[in-house]
């Protein structure tokens, strides 16, 4: 499956800003396969297929946050972010490096999703 023919659920998630205003972006597809861009590439590259049991928990934990924070956009010079799309809609929350306000569960799941990535 490529990216840009994928309709069905999928995370996106990722940073930017800052002095050079560089954004990292990944999608993590419901099948386990994960990509990776930055804005100064053209194209999505693929990472590392993740477990299935790994990614199901990380699809729940997703919807259950979006369930309780439909969007939240708070983003500063540097910023995160985590989007949930499905083949109907698409939420998401944004927030900078010092809002405190930011939903906690948020912060705990992009540190999840970003284990992915570190671990390649």
């Amino acid at each position: 499956m490529t990216l840009e023919k994928y309709t069905k659920k999928q995370i996106i998630f990722g940073s930017g800003g800052g002095f050079t205003n560089l954004v990292n972006e990944y999608h993590l597809l419901e099948n386990g396969q994960l990509f990776h861009k930055k804005s100064t590439d053209s194209v999505f590259g693929e990472l590392k297929k993740q477990k299935k049991d790994s990614v199901k928990l990380l699809f729940d934990k997703t919807k259950v946050l979006f369930d309780e924070v439909k969007d939240f956009q708070e983003p500063g010079n540097t910023y995160y972010f985590i989007k949930w799309e499905n083949e109907t809609s698409q939420s998401k929350i944004i927030w900078g490096a010092s809002k405190e306000n930011t939903p906690i569960a948020a912060k705990e799941l992009y540190k999840e999703l970003m284990n992915l990535v570190n671990l390649k």
